[in-house]
């Protein structure tokens, strides 16, 4: 008998909690459906590659299309800064020859030659490239962290909020020891830089990021530019890139060896 009134208890407990549960559940599955639908695979419009997996146009073509390569809108200190470092021819091939080919920092990840996945859900949008980084951009009300909590990363950290079917991310605390995109070796801003995006569906292959600069400390004015990523057709998933770093060419002195295997 007590056994019988156990199992009646959790039937009636369980029923509770069910219905309790439902609206929660409910309320998911809504805010999931208010998500646009961004899945499969993206890749910047700008490497429109051939099977030889090189711009079709060749490197001319490349810069022509590239817009992070521009020269920003530097106020008049920093563009002494900036035709001063384009001078130091040393300097522009230590960069060069020490760039990490396998990562890019923000904002040259979103103009980057490789595929990527965005994963939307209520909480946040995972942009996810194949070479293994991942931008996070937090969309359930947080502000980004305050005081010694917020440090500079490659990256930055990433907040945002929908307009509709348009995700706008406000992105801060990006390292300024970072050159803006490879190609641009001596394109750096400061500290302060301040990135707003809005990223939403033009057509089915078609994905645009509406990307501003504002940074007080180095710019004249707010620096605008339009990404825009065509979906990829050829791939039905994404292979993880095997790239590791060249540690066969050291840089000692400014000048590139070879060591042995």
């Amino acid at each position: 008998m007590r056994n019988l009134l156990s199992i009646a208890a959790f039937l009636v407990l369980a029923g509770v909690a069910s219905e309790a549960a439902t609206p929660r559940v409910d309320a998911r599955i809504s805010e999931f459906a208010r998500l646009p639908d961004w899945s499969g695979l993206w890749v910047s419009a700008t490497f429109d590659v051939g099977i030889s997996g090189r711009v079709k146009g060749g490197e001319d073509e490349l810069k022509a299309k590239l817009q992070l390569t521009r020269v920003p809108p530097y106020n008049a200190d920093w563009a002494e800064k900036y035709q001063a470092a384009l001078q130091d021819k040393t300097a522009l091939a230590l960069r060069a020859s020490t760039f990490k080919v396998c990562t890019r920092s923000f904002p040259a990840v979103m103009e980057a030659p490789w595929q990527f996945e965005i994963a939307t859900m209520p909480e946040e949008t995972l942009l996810v490239f194949e070479n293994g980084q991942v931008r996070h951009v937090y969309t359930d009300g947080r502000s980004h962290p305050a005081g010694d909590d917020l440090w500079p990363t490659p990256l930055g950290d990433s907040i945002g909020h929908w307009e509709g079917k348009t995700l706008v991310i406000d992105t801060v605390a990006r390292s300024a020891s970072e050159p803006l995109a490879p190609r641009a070796w001596v394109a750096m801003l400061s500290e302060g830089a301040h990135f707003t995006e809005h990223l939403r569906l033009l057509d089915k292959d078609t994905l645009e990021d509406q990307l501003r600069i504002d940074d007080p400390a180095a710019l004249e004015s707010a620096w605008t530019l339009t990404l825009r990523y065509q979906r990829v057709t050829e791939m039905n998933r994404m292979i993880p890139t095997n790239c590791t770093e060249n540690d066969r060419n050291p840089v000692v002195d400014g000048k590139m060896l070879i060591s042995n295997p």
